[in-house]
């Protein structure tokens, strides 16, 4: 099974960013139940993908590892050497604009509705805080990993709170919903 996949940059971005092929992976698999979901993200894309079920191949950008009706299914997604030329606008400011730190404890709290996928949501507050955490950190922030019990709503009211720093070489955070855990958000900082 190969499936291509088809992207825009975000934003001024010149890479495929990790909410979008969530977004993609998901839309691939709607109307099913997706569960523990984990998938891993290895280097930045520049290229569309194709979305190829196992885990053999050695130069893949993205390793998934998901249950679909309760059974359990590998896939990897590698460059299929398509250009992409088109980007989208996003305003990752007016995201944030509806969240609140909480810096002492850690964390942000989703305090409205942005309009923006789950991926986005987590994605861009995990950001955020970090950036604000470790304001004299230079260099740039990525989405590596996410791993995932179920799927939630774009409108869910989350918070993002940080567990983990493993020298900057890997963060963890976990996202928060009422108070439970929905799973946990991996990021890594490249020096710039």
């Amino acid at each position: 099974m190969i499936t291509n996949l088809s992207f825009c940059f975000k934003g001024n971005r010149s890479y495929i960013h990790g909410t979008d092929i969530m977004n993609a992976l998901l839309d691939y698999f709607e109307g099913k139940d997706v569960t523990k979901i984990d998938v891993k993200f290895h280097g930045v894309s520049s290229c569309n993908l194709k979305l190829i079920a196992g885990n053999e191949l050695p130069n893949a950008k993205v390793n998934v590892s998901l249950f679909v009706d309760n059974e359990e299914k590998l896939f990897q997604m590698v460059e299929n050497g398509k250009e992409i030329d088109c980007h989208y606008e996003y305003d990752e400011g007016s995201l944030i604009s509806q969240c609140q730190l909480d810096l002492d404890n850690q964390q942000i709290h989703q305090s409205g509705v942005t309009g923006y996928s789950f991926y986005e949501n987590f994605v861009a507050m995990n950001k955020h805080l970090l950036q604000s955490l470790y304001p004299e950190k230079q260099g740039k922030w990525y989405f590596t990993r996410i791993e995932q019990a179920k799927q939630i709503n774009d409108d869910a009211l989350i918070t993002v709170k940080l567990t983990k720093n493993f020298n900057f070489r890997l963060t963890k955070s976990d996202i928060l919903l009422k108070g439970e855990k929905l799973g946990s958000v991996y990021f890594t900082m490249v020096k710039e």
